[in-house]
């Protein structure tokens, strides 16, 4: 019995080692998305409003972006890029990276309720210039 217990002690002992890996900062920033920074026009409310979205999913050079409106709306973007200046230019400036072109069309809620009058609905134009990376 003895002979047992020691050696089911010795196969818990080695099973139960737990290996710590290095934590690198870097590596977990840039696992962050990329926010993108635009302008959107809605023809709801005939209004201009600021936009910051970050990537969802991306489908040949198309994307499909959520974020936030300056007019307290949650929004879903589909996008397209039409200039990046370092992947159709080849610009290598470094600040000039941050400059991505992209057009699409945007869909928003505000003040979600069950009550009538508080349901928002936003959608229209939008513009993305500015991609600020992690």
């Amino acid at each position: 019995m003895r002979k047992l217990i020691i050696v089911l002690a010795i196969c818990l002992l080695s099973l139960s080692v737990a290996r710590a890996d290095v934590l690198s900062i870097t590596d977990l920033v840039k696992k962050i998305p990329n926010l993108k920074q635009g302008i959107a026009y809605s023809f709801a409310d005939k209004q201009v409003s600021y936009l910051s979205t970050f990537d969802i999913l991306t489908w040949k050079r198309i994307s499909l972006e959520a974020g936030y409106s300056s007019d307290d709306k949650v929004v879903a973007v589909i996008s397209y890029p039409l200039v990046n200046l370092k992947t159709d230019f080849n610009v290598t400036l470094p600040i000039l990276d941050l400059i991505n072109c992209r057009i699409g069309l945007f869909g928003g809620w505000g003040r979600l309720g069950v009550t009538e009058g508080n349901n928002e609905f936003a959608w229209g134009f939008c513009a993305t210039l500015l991609e600020v990376k992690f």
